[in-house]
């Protein structure tokens, strides 16, 4: 065996620093940067030598926006994932459509939500522009549905088309296959409400599937191989269907086009491709055909022709929030902040200024901190 291209030491360490970015205050990275040099020398002989083997994972649930059961693998294999999908992010993405929006550099929901209002924003010859219609899909069990040997096919597949040296296509396989076949609901710890962990419907968790069978919510490399996946649709709508109009984000898509026969019959041709190929299915029920002047929901948004707001639920969850936090002044100023964040890329001048006045008056001397969230207005 040569020597290493991919477990070598600057990697590991580039890994690590990508990966703490955001965990360094958890009791994990904390924990893992005591004495990480010498901690990640025994990671990368592990690697070198193919004895490493991924650790014990925390599960619990969440609740908003929907019950969703995430795993979050140990700080150690979290540097293991960021190793992976940096040798690889680069190649992948300048093969993926370029309207993926979803865990890519310079992408993101904003981006996403921009791009469609672009695609269903009024042109100046309204009269002569014919009706367009939208078409709205998405997945159902989208993670938890994922079929490891297809996604292992294709990786391989990816893989082996890369003018890459051998050794390097070597440790690449090996450690993809190691990722995508842990079964992380083997070996684990529960932490939170655990009634809400019970609560996670069965088609939903990791524990109902079949042995080669999902993805864990939560892990870096799990959002990069959805990518990988779902690129496999993207490529048939966009190459085979020569749809123009076509965008996604994860698990959920949205086709727009004039044409609303070819609409009502995208649906069926998307779904048997999905089986056949994927192994996937549509999500009927969410399934959502109408004229792009009523407007569509997508990613916390509302987004018309004329302009973009924000969604009701979105609203009605800072609220609650509001109403449980009010006695803790910093607390309110991080949620009304975070969500203004999210509101101010839309018409939302006037719903931001009723939250400011509904604000009880022990909060009027941060009128002026929270305006500042007032000025700016995009979309």
């Amino acid at each position: 065996m040569g020597m290493a291209i991919i477990f070598t030491y600057e990697k590991i360490f580039k890994a690590y620093l990508s990966c703490r970015e955001n965990k360094r205050k958890t009791i994990n990275a904390l924990d893992f940067e005591l004495d990480f040099e010498n901690k990640l020398r025994v990671l990368l002989r592990e690697l070198k030598n193919k004895t490493y083997v991924p650790g014990r994972s925390i599960c619990f649930a969440v609740d908003k926006p929907k019950i969703r059961e995430i795993f979050a693998a140990d700080f150690r294999d979290r540097i293991v994932h960021h190793l992976l999908v940096n040798e690889i992010v680069q190649y992948a993405s300048h093969r993926f459509v370029f309207d993926s929006y979803a865990c890519l550099k310079g992408k993101g929901t904003l981006k996403a939500v921009k791009r469609l209002q672009f695609f269903v924003k009024n042109k100046k010859n309204n009269q002569q522009r014919n009706r367009e219609w939208y078409l709205k899909m998405d997945i159902s069990s989208f993670f938890t549905s994922i079929d490891k040997n297809i996604l292992f096919d294709i990786f391989s597949k990816f893989i082996a088309k890369l003018q890459r040296q051998n050794q390097w296509k070597t440790e690449m396989l090996w450690l993809g296959k190691l990722l995508i076949f842990h079964r992380c609901q083997e070996n684990f710890v529960t932490k939170g409400d655990l009634e809400l962990l019970a609560s996670v419907p069965v088609h939903k968790s990791m524990f109902g599937q079949a042995l080669n069978k999902g993805l864990p919510i939560g892990n870096y490399t799990s959002q990069f191989f959805a990518n990988l996946y779902m690129n496999e649709l993207d490529q048939f709508i966009k190459r085979k269907l020569k749809i123009k109009k076509y965008l996604r984000y994860v698990d959920d898509f949205v086709v727009i086009d004039e044409d609303v026969e070819k609409l009502r019959q995208l649906p069926k041709i998307v779904n048997e491709f999905l089986q056949t190929n994927l192994k996937l299915k549509l999500n009927e029920k969410k399934t959502k055909m109408q004229p792009t002047e009523r407007g569509l929901d997508f990613l916390g948004y509302f987004i018309k022709p004329t302009h973009c707001l924000v969604k009701n639920d979105v609203v009605g969850r800072l609220k609650n929030k509001l109403h449980f936090n009010l006695m803790d002044d910093k607390k309110t100023v991080s949620v009304v902040n975070s969500y203004f964040g999210h509101f101010k890329h839309c018409s939302s001048l006037v719903l931001r200024k009723k939250i400011c006045e509904k604000l009880p008056k022990q909060f009027e001397y941060l009128d002026s901190f929270l305006k500042i969230n007032l000025v700016s207005q995009s979309l």
